[in-house]
């Protein structure tokens, strides 16, 4: 898989939101994600850039994932925000 191209498609507040929108969300569709920490603890950053943790799945999945993230978020079943169209 490494060298499969990812794109982030979800961003949460934190560690576990990001986990369980692997976990809860992904996985059981056999869609492989990824928790990235762009939290910046020890060097101070810009508003305009985004921190947090994303989630980055195969590009190939990314409409998928995405449009399975956005139907959690609206149901309330997980806390964040796609961070790509769904197709």
């Amino acid at each position: 898989m490494a060298d499969d191209e990812m794109v982030e498609v979800f961003r949460a507040a934190d560690r576990m939101a990001a986990q369980a929108a692997v976990d809860e969300i992904l996985q059981p569709l056999g869609i492989d994600g990824f928790v990235h920490d762009r939290m910046s603890h020890a060097l101070p950053a810009p508003d305009a850039m985004p921190g947090g943790y994303f989630v980055a799945v195969e590009v190939e999945r990314a409409a998928e994932a995405a449009a399975a993230l956005r139907d959690a978020v609206v149901d309330g079943a997980i806390d964040g925000e796609v961070t790509v169209g769904a197709a």
